[in-house]
């Protein structure tokens, strides 16, 4: 159900009772979002009900370009995650990211940050995004700057988006990307140079193209096999 208001329309989340405000100049819902968020619950979920994960013990959560907050929001249910820092470089879309984690009174669970995830500190047990991965090059760019920068490497390359996750995680630390699969020869070699290592892949046909979820570790030694989710 969608409400209409000045800016935007308000979006219900019924599987948490939650909503928030998508703004038409930015980026909206999107397919990418809602299975990046869906696998991440599947992967956790499925941990914890073999008992390797201890909801006992809080993880902390990195989003690299949060947008409006759709998949932090998405995430927040889970008991095993103590802190989400959710990074969003754009002042106006950070501005509803922040409205969107206070209307849902996710401010214990959810901390928005307005910068670029090349100025973030510190270190994370997971790190999830759903990035800018159309090239620069690749047709016409949108007019408007929200969306040229949501969507394509303007303010974040594909390259530097994986050195930026080696950086800020921890060792042993996993993360979640997802990519279509004409960027995904691209993301496999980015992740093997910043010595990192891949676990599984869920992929998903979407439209004319397939969209590929790339979860992958920090450290430990070179799997020889991959886990496919279809």
């Amino acid at each position: 159900m969608k409400k209409v208001i000045k800016v935007g329309y308000i979006e219900k989340l019924s599987s948490l009772d939650k909503e928030i405000r998508i703004e038409d100049a930015g980026i909206k819902i999107t397919e990418d979002s809602l299975m990046l968020a869906s696998f991440i619950k599947e992967i956790m979920n499925n941990r914890k009900k073999s008992g390797k994960n201890d909801v006992r013990t809080f993880k902390t959560m990195l989003e690299i370009g949060a947008g409006q907050g759709i998949i932090s929001i998405l995430l927040s249910g889970q008991e095993e995650i103590g802190k989400i820092y959710s990074v969003e470089l754009q002042q106006k879309v950070y501005n509803i990211l922040k409205e969107n984690i206070e209307k849902n009174l996710l401010e214990e669970k959810i901390v928005p940050i307005h910068e670029n995830i090349k100025n973030i500190k510190g270190e994370y047990d997971y790190i999830f995004s759903n990035p800018p991965y159309r090239k620069m090059t690749s047709g016409k760019l949108p007019d408007e700057e929200e969306e040229v920068i949501s969507k394509y490497e303007a303010a974040l390359t594909l390259e530097e988006l994986f050195q930026n996750v080696r950086r800020l995680l921890k060792n042993h630390g996993e993360f979640f990307i997802i990519v279509p699969n004409d960027r995904l020869n691209d993301s496999f070699s980015y992740i093997y140079g910043n010595r990192m290592n891949i676990l599984s892949l869920k992929i998903r046909k979407y439209r004319k193209k397939d969209l590929v979820i790339i979860h992958g570790k920090k450290g430990g030694k070179l799997n020889t096999e991959i886990k496919i989710y279809i």
